[in-house]
């Protein structure tokens, strides 16, 4: 009987040690589940709080362009010098608190961040290349008034040191001054193109790279640039300019209308509207028709139904990403959750004829105009490809293709996969491996959206 109770104890034994390990894990996945439900839940509050706060500037933006107006045609000068500095600050600098606004929204959601994300980390060495490189360097970076840099890097800092080392939402669709462009290289699909061994990528965007190693790969050129009116960080796509041709019919209606004035009024303060140096807000040409949503579903993200022609303009967006850390109760160990969300601020006009209209519909000039912000995919809005708060990304940029077209591949990052992807592909065997299977099976391959020159990037529409 001894000898029975005692086996019948190792059994009782193994079945606690295996009920243990069962709510152990169980409770591990559900660690794991609740974290990325949270980094959904927060991603999602990020970008839709940043895109109300981008609706938001917007909107006051095209207050001052109308008392502009009405102060040009009262012929007060020195106001219109006030509200055109007020303008271009609210462009150039107040986007950055998105950040803040962005980190608050996820807080209330319940991610707080984890001491391995990077992105502080890419926002505040950010910090001194502005103050060494953009301030030092005006002819290459050109700043909207004096001192712009220095003052832009001032409230990044200020910024990113309230959040901590520890924050959680980062801007990803970040529009880097000296970031590189419609280049191979810094296209993320090209690395993945070459861990997936996927051919039909090259098909379409470049067959003549697989004639290309480091010594004759392209390299990037950082020539001048225009002088910059719109944040690095959540750009509203703005720029300033004189008004159009204020004798026009079409401008004089416009121009009254909005300064509640007669036309002889107007023509008294033609002097000063037509002046070069008066200047307004007007969309840029990232206001244009949407190009990647597609309602027939042929390309791109398909739409439910008809895109109603007063939505249909893409414009401003904020790109989210959200790194929150959980602990494997299995083995002990830290893991991170990533997600990435988008969202845009929408409004209408009314036109000359009193039609409902896209918010260009005015002459491009901006208005108060914005009421509504919503989701949108990822992909759908531009910037998705630059993948501006991934620090490993970002790293790669910056530090390791500068190092690869100076001394070669195996001199970059270990332990970075997109090093290890130039590494491959320096392989003479592996780019024939890829011509070959061209060779043979070239109409098997569907051409997606995107691509180094467009506005794409990894497909993704979360």
């Amino acid at each position: 009987m001894r000898s029975r109770r005692g086996q019948i104890a190792l059994y009782l034994v193994a079945i606690v040690v295996a009920i243990t390990a069962i709510v152990v894990m169980n409770v591990s996945v559900f660690l794991s589940v609740r974290s990325k439900n949270r980094a959904m839940h927060a991603g999602d509050a990020a970008a839709i709080a940043v895109a109300k706060y981008q609706g938001e500037l917007l909107n006051r933006i095209g207050e001052l362009n109308v008392e502009h107006l009405k102060a040009a045609i009262e012929g007060d000068e020195r106001k219109c010098e006030e509200l055109m500095d007020e303008q271009r600050r609210l462009c150039f600098i107040s986007p950055l608190d998105g950040i803040r606004i962005g980190n608050e929204a996820a807080m209330r959601n319940g991610v707080d961040g984890h001491a391995g994300s990077g992105m502080a980390k890419i926002l505040r060495e950010h910090v001194l290349d502005v103050r060494t490189v953009y301030s030092e360097n005006v002819d290459v970076f050109p700043e909207p008034w004096p001192g712009a840099w220095s003052e832009y890097a001032d409230v990044l800092e200020t910024l990113v040191g309230s959040l901590g080392d520890d924050m959680a939402v980062g801007p990803d669709n970040a529009e880097f001054a000296d970031a590189l462009r419609s280049f191979p290289l810094a296209d993320k699909m090209f690395y993945e193109a070459i861990a997936g061994r996927d051919w039909c990528w090259f098909l379409f965007n470049g067959e003549w790279l697989f004639d290309r190693d480091s010594r004759s790969m392209p390299r990037p050129e950082l020539s001048p640039q225009e002088a910059r009116d719109n944040s690095e960080i959540y750009p509203l796509h703005l720029k300033f300019k004189p008004l159009p041709d204020v004798a026009d019919p079409k401008m004089i209606r416009l121009l009254t209308e909005l300064g509640q004035c007669a036309t002889d009024e107007l023509a008294v303060a033609s002097r000063l509207l037509g002046d070069p140096h008066q200047q307004w807000a007007f969309y840029d040409e990232m206001w244009h028709p949407w190009r990647e949503i597609d309602p027939r579903g042929e390309a791109g993200f398909p739409a439910m139904g008809t895109i109603r022609p007063e939505y249909n303009v893409l414009g401003c967006a904020a790109i989210c990403r959200v790194e929150t850390g959980f602990t494997d109760l299995v083995d002990n160990r830290s893991g991170v959750v990533e997600w990435t969300a988008a969202a845009k601020p929408f409004g209408v006009v009314e036109n000359l004829d009193g039609d409902i209209a896209p918010v260009t519909a005015l002459e491009r000039l901006v208005l108060p105009a914005f009421s509504d912000v919503r989701l949108v995919p990822v992909d759908a809005v531009g910037g998705a490809d630059l993948s501006s708060a991934d620090y490993d990304w970002v790293v790669h940029l910056k530090k390791h293709l500068p190092r690869y077209f100076e001394y070669g591949p195996h001199t970059v990052g270990a332990g970075c996969f997109y090093c290890d992807q130039l590494r491959l592909w320096e392989k003479p065997s592996f780019r024939a491996e890829g011509r070959r299977w061209l060779r043979h099976n070239s109409g098997m391959c569907l051409r997606p959206a995107g691509g180094w020159g467009g506005s794409g990037g990894a497909p993704h529409g979360h």
